[in-house]
């Protein structure tokens, strides 16, 4: 369509183009929402059921009060959400499907609202993927006339039923039989979704005593959803807002994915989307109709007339500088008095779903196989692999540039930098958003994921998988713990042996913390419910096995204790498939010797400035040495070193790094 004719008269309705007009249409409250025609009524309730009940509480075909009100529910019911995070689980989620073989279709529709419905209905104890299928199914016939409504009033009751089932017991209707079930058939079933029958339960609920809702009662959940009660607005919001997480941000995700080359960084993903929502944006035409006669611009519209503004014309009007308003945005998220509340939520999810596809892709190229064998190769040769640590991209391009053809991440540094504290598991989002970045340096690159952020041996796993979708190719798994105790071994055992089934070429370095943390404490060796705590959590068994009168003088274990609970574990994490061990702070030489030869897998050891020199360490049979955080603390030094020299009229260090030069490492 060309702009130049806008507006037009065509087929019965004025049809816009013009990217003025089109913002001069979504401003003016004289051209309103084509609203919804009622829907059937159920029989005991004389209540508006099904998809005719859901059109007629949403804001979205609503207009005036209404509208608003709906609005500012929605806006109320996102307030609380981080896009950041959104992001980062739409990644996640929608890598692991990927690498599972999900078709990329499947996972664009549905992984964006599997990771809404996580935040919006996870207090219910609904499964984000038996959501995500049923808000598929609704979306379908979410416009009047664009599909059936009786499978979507299937959808509709058996949605309602699990994310009302925790906010309407407490108002006191039915608690598990709320609404009428019909067929469960005519609702198909996600590649995505479980095959468990058992829903998830809510936290602090076994998961066994939560199943499948039986079949209904003759008493109907919709007399709780009646106009004009609250509970009726907030359940139709949080469905509309799944609704709309569905095709509108599948389609954005797939117009996007059309132009997605190489592995761009986050900004380019977000320009990436930026352009697809101006030039080829999800939605094509939005609809109005005039209340009253309005002019625009030169042409006169008479009441009761059908108005459409075609987005992507109006977009590429928009684009061209001659024509574009200051501060002109798209018209996909809305416009002037109707603007979507959730357009920074959408556009999270939409970009960690990108971000997915475009790693899977390079992953899917890169020789995985050749890498690993080559880092295992490191720690076979004729010298020690020295490993630096780095903290950050720029410190781990300086080393791949200084020659290190492996780097290592430092869990203190990567903490530091958060400003959060190292070892208690509270960094996971920062060592994976990092891992990220470094995947595009020259170098091989190992992680540090502490002793796996409190996940069970599968998550830890997920997360080794994750990584290595990245091209990580080396993980140091610990088994200290908060509080200066060691986990149960057979737990670190199970976490070792998953990593390897999942990633069975990934360089599992697993660590002991006893000479570390100068103890031989530790937890239940058959690795029951207490090893899964989180991070902070404590039960009266540790504080028992942490009591004061442990940690006097006299009571810490002897150096060759130590050494015999760390051959134990050594060779234990050796037997479930550790390709080497890590024992940071062991310094006697005899110690390190016997931990050399006594574990049959490669030792690492940390570098200690008042210990061992490399060329003795590699007398000794260590074949790693890690430098840990001690790079990233020579830099804090050096940093106060220099402020205070500036501030004092003291020398300040020379050959110190130029700004062009740091500027180019950070260029690639």
């Amino acid at each position: 369509m060309a702009a130049a004719t806008s507006p037009r008269f065509e087929g019965g309705q004025w049809v816009i183009s013009r990217y003025a007009d089109a913002c001069a249409v979504l401003s003016d409250d004289r051209f309103a929402v084509p609203e919804a025609p009622p829907g059937g009524t159920g029989i005991e309730t004389g209540i508006e059921t099904g998809m005719g009940w859901l059109r007629g509480a949403v804001s979205r075909f609503a207009n005036g009060r209404r509208h608003a009100e709906g609005r500012r529910a929605a806006v109320a019911a996102l307030a609380p959400l981080d896009p950041v995070r959104l992001r980062e689980a739409a990644r996640r989620r929608a890598g692991t499907a990927l690498r599972d073989g999900v078709p990329f279709d499947a996972v664009a529709r549905r992984i964006p609202v599997a990771v809404l419905a996580d935040v919006l209905c996870g207090d219910s104890g609904s499964d984000p993927d038996e959501v995500a299928d049923l808000v598929g199914v609704i979306a379908d016939a979410y416009f009047p006339g664009t599909g059936p409504d009786a499978p979507a009033d299937a959808a509709l009751d058996r949605l309602l039923c699990l994310i009302a089932l925790a906010p309407l017991a407490r108002l006191g209707a039915p608690s598990v039989d709320v609404f009428p079930r019909r067929s469960e058939s005519l609702v198909p079933r996600s590649p995505l979704a479980p095959r468990s029958r058992h829903r998830r339960a809510p936290r602090g609920v076994a998961r066994s005593s939560v199943q499948t809702p039986p079949r209904p009662s003759r008493v109907s959940g919709w007399r709780w959803l009646a106009p004009g009660r609250p509970e009726a607005g907030t359940l139709a919001t949080t469905v509309m807002l799944l609704v709309q997480a569905c095709d509108s941000t599948a389609g954005l995700i797939r117009n996007a994915a059309r132009h997605l080359t190489g592995r761009p960084d986050p900004a380019t993903i977000d320009e990436l989307l930026e352009e697809t929502l101006r030039l080829d944006p999800p939605l094509k035409v939005l609809r109005r109709v005039t209340t009253e006669r309005v002019t625009l611009g030169d042409v006169v519209v008479e009441a009761g007339t059908a108005v459409v503004i075609d987005v992507p014309a109006a977009g590429r009007d928009a684009a061209v500088p001659s024509t574009r308003p200051p501060g002109a945005a798209h018209l996909t998220f809305g416009h002037g008095l109707r603007p979507c509340p959730g357009d920074r939520l959408a556009l999270s999810l939409a970009a960690g779903v990108l971000e997915a596809v475009a790693d899977s892709r390079h992953t899917a190229g890169t020789p995985g196989a050749r890498a690993f064998a080559l880092f295992r190769e490191m720690h076979h040769g004729p010298a020690p692999l020295v490993l630096p640590n780095a903290w950050d991209y720029a410190s781990a391009a300086a080393l791949a540039r200084a020659g290190f053809t492996a780097v290592g991440t430092t869990s203190l540094g990567v903490a530091a930098v958060a400003g959060k504290p190292d070892g208690e598991g509270a960094t996971r989002d920062e060592t994976v958003a990092l891992a990220r970045r470094l995947a595009r340096l020259p170098c091989l690159v190992s992680v540090d994921i502490e002793g796996g952020f409190g996940g069970t041996p599968g998550q830890v796993a997920d997360l080794a998988a994750e990584l290595a979708a990245f091209g990580v190719v080396g993980v140091n798994l610990e088994d200290g713990r908060p509080g200066g105790r060691l986990a149960p071994l057979a737990a670190v055992q199970e976490a070792v042996a998953a990593i390897k089934e999942r990633v069975p070429g990934m360089f599992v370095n697993a660590r002991t913390d006893t000479f570390w943390l100068a103890t031989t404490l530790t937890g239940d060796e058959a690795g029951t419910a207490e090893d899964r705590l989180r991070p902070g959590e404590r039960t009266a068994g540790e504080e028992s096995r942490l009591r004061p009168e442990d940690r006097v003088a006299g009571k810490e274990p002897s150096g060759a204790e130590m050494l015999d609970e760390a051959l134990r574990r050594c060779r234990a994490y050796a037997e479930a498939g550790a390709d080497g061990v890590f024992v940071p702070g062991v310094a006697e030489a005899e110690h390190i010797r016997a931990l050399a030869g006594g574990t049959g897998v490669p030792l690492n050891v940390l570098f200690l400035p008042a210990g061992p020199t490399v060329a003795g360490l590699a007398e000794l049979g260590v074949r790693r040495i890690s430098c840990g955080s001690l790079l990233y603390r020579a830099a804090l030094g050096a940093a106060v070193t220099t402020a205070l020299a500036v501030a004092e009229g003291g020398p300040v260090a020379t050959g110190l790094p130029g700004y062009a030069e740091v500027q180019a490492l950070l260029k690639g």
